[in-house]
């Protein structure tokens, strides 16, 4: 089916089932940013690809919603497929709500999948929608009419990721989190997010690709009466016969949730959840009047990284450096003999495989080669992706899943002769990343009072970028991960928690110049205590050297020279053991002071 045949089966439903106007989020039953193929349901029907979008399909226009980073990515994905691209957060552009609103009669209906949508979107939805007179209904999954090949609910094998990596046993914090629900008088409390599901218990699986996470739902019992739901797998006797004393845990089919939280409800037990993970269907069956709608507790554990977990994290640092060194000195003879960005792609997880712990990637790398590198969540295709050319630069941004870690870098190389603008910019880009990376800040300070650290050389010269500087990482867990962040918005920062001691997160300024090249320089940093009492600073962990051909050295000022050389000779110190002969030289050439 074309999207134009998937948009009219689409309509047909919607006439069938007296729907004016149907909304497609990118979101699955768990909230993920990444949903399992299962649900999803708005790349399959619009043939855009990016991780964030919600698609608006009415009886006669089709619309979607993307912020900046996918501006140039949907403009091509959606050619030709009649959906019309609306440019989020930008001022011009209406929400969802007012632009149904502007479109529909009073009285008319909107439709979403309540299976999909979390409680905490559906009453934000409901209030808006209503102020035009409209109303939302979440009865059904059209998309379940239409979708004729849809795959079902994942079951890949899991495993339980080791205390000797994570550094704390799952029955501790399965405990942890009782003791919680019995401080907030819980009877109940059902964890939705799937990588709070994964950190509580240690369980990784395969379930979604790039995120080693198994789709499933768990109920904490505050007497000890647990409850897992996901499809079967015969690996969770790992978890149901090494309970805690005086603890047990039942495993259910996935669908089984709403029976047991129905049940529940029944028996008036006091059930907690998380109105921003939780299903609007689910929120219902639990009793929505009845529940407490508790923020859960467990993005702010799991954000703060033991030092078992940090030591792991360090080490598998020089080992990723290792793979990406050796891509780096086969870039130039494979560029003479005819390479595309794909193919790079491959080569890295190649090279990442080698690692004893290396499980797959943390995302799919993006490699975009000239005015490619100028989207900012590229993704090469494996048909037409562009050929490689002995000039310019080519942006890296890749990361690998290890059981000792998951890392995130994004190095961009000169491969060729380089115009002075790619300098000058990637130094400014290159200043931004060191003022942060080096900001010391009181206790309490939220990412994004410091995002200005690092955009503050581009604004100089009148430049800037249109994401985000820094996101949460998990230990072998998702990629982004909140609470905590380093962001200009204050709306998409709403709700961060404040940066503390152990957290790991992204430092990632850049610039793009549309259709020419992109730059980004990133690292991976460990907030930690300050030798000034109450002051926090960043720890810089990531270990590979910064392209020294695209830097001008008269641009930084002598404490910023004073950084790069003592960050090359930390990767120098750290990842040299691992390195002999040829590739020794190599990066002792590339640590050389400036």
């Amino acid at each position: 089916m074309t999207v134009q045949d998937k948009l009219s089966a689409l309509r047909k439903a919607m006439l069938e089932n007296q729907i004016d106007a149907y909304i497609v989020p990118s979101t699955d039953p768990h909230q993920s940013e990444y949903p399992a193929d299962r649900w999803a349901s708005r790349k399959w029907l619009s043939g855009f690809t990016g991780s964030a979008g919600t698609l608006v399909v009415t009886l006669h226009e089709a619309k979607l919603w993307t912020d900046s980073r996918y501006f140039l990515q949907a403009n091509t994905e959606l050619a030709g497929t009649s959906i019309e691209l609306m440019k989020d957060r930008l001022p011009e552009t209406p929400s969802i709500e007012d632009w149904l609103g502007s479109t529909l009669l009073d009285g008319q209906t909107v439709g979403a999948d309540g299976r999909v949508i979390s409680a905490q979107t559906a009453r934000r939805m409901e209030k808006k929608l209503s102020e035009h007179q409209l109303k939302l209904v979440k009865d059904d999954d059209l998309l379940r009419r239409i979708w004729a090949d849809r795959p079902a609910v994942p079951s890949r094998p899991v495993f339980e990721h080791a205390p000797d990596f994570s550094g704390e046993p799952w029955q501790e914090r399965l405990t942890r989190l009782t003791e919680w629900m019995t401080e907030h008088e819980l009877d109940y409390y059902v964890v939705s997010a799937l990588d709070e599901v994964a950190w509580l218990l240690n369980l990784r699986g395969s379930d979604i690709d790039h995120n080693p996470l198994c789709v499933a739902y768990f109920v904490a019992g505050r007497r000890g009466d647990h409850a897992l739901f996901a499809a079967p797998r015969l690996e969770f006797s790992l978890w149901t016969e090494k309970t805690p004393d005086g603890h047990t845990l039942e495993t259910h089919p996935y669908e089984q949730i709403s029976s047991y939280l129905r049940r529940t409800n029944a028996i008036n037990a006091d059930i907690g959840l998380d109105p921003a993970t939780i299903s609007d269907r689910l929120c219902m069956h639990a009793g929505e009047t009845k529940t407490t709608q508790l923020a859960s507790p467990i993005p702010g554990w799991k954000a703060i990284k033991n030092e078992t977990a940090l030591g792991h994290l360090r080490e598998t640092m020089a080992h990723d450096a290792v793979a990406l060194l050796r891509l780096r000195r086969w870039l130039d003879g494979a560029i003479a003999e005819g390479i595309n960005e794909h193919e790079v792609e491959l080569k890295l997880s190649e090279l990442r495989g080698q690692h004893s712990h290396y499980v797959t990637d943390s995302f799919t790398a993006i490699v975009g080669y000239g005015g490619n590198g100028a989207i900012v969540h590229y993704r090469a295709p494996e048909e037409g992706s562009a050929e490689l050319k002995a000039e310019g630069i080519l942006l890296l941004d890749s990361g690998g899943q290890y059981h000792t870690g998951t890392t995130d870098i994004t190095r961009t190389f000169a491969i060729g002769p380089v115009t002075e603008e790619m300098r000058r910019n990637h130094t400014l880009v290159l200043q931004g990343h060191i003022d942060l990376g080096t900001a010391r800040f009181p206790a309490g300070t939220t990412g994004v009072q410091l995002d200005a650290f690092a955009r503050r050389p581009l604004w100089s010269e009148g430049l800037d970028y249109g994401h985000g500087t820094g996101h949460g990482v998990g230990f072998f867990l998702n990629v982004h991960e909140g609470p905590a962040g380093i962001l200009q918005n204050p709306r998409a920062a709403k709700g961060q928690l404040a940066l503390r001691s152990g957290m790991v997160l992204s430092n990632e300024p850049g610039y793009y110049k549309t259709g020419e090249y992109g730059i980004r320089v990133e690292n991976l940093v460990v907030v930690r205590e300050a030798d000034a009492e109450g002051f926090l600073e960043f720890e810089t962990i990531t270990l590979f050297p910064i392209e020294r051909a695209l830097i001008v050295k008269e641009m930084l000022s002598p404490g910023q020279i004073a950084w790069v050389n003592e960050y090359h000779a930390m990767v120098l110190e750290r990842v040299s053991p691992l390195l002999e002969g040829e590739e020794l030289e190599w990066l002792t050439e590339a640590c050389a002071e400036l």
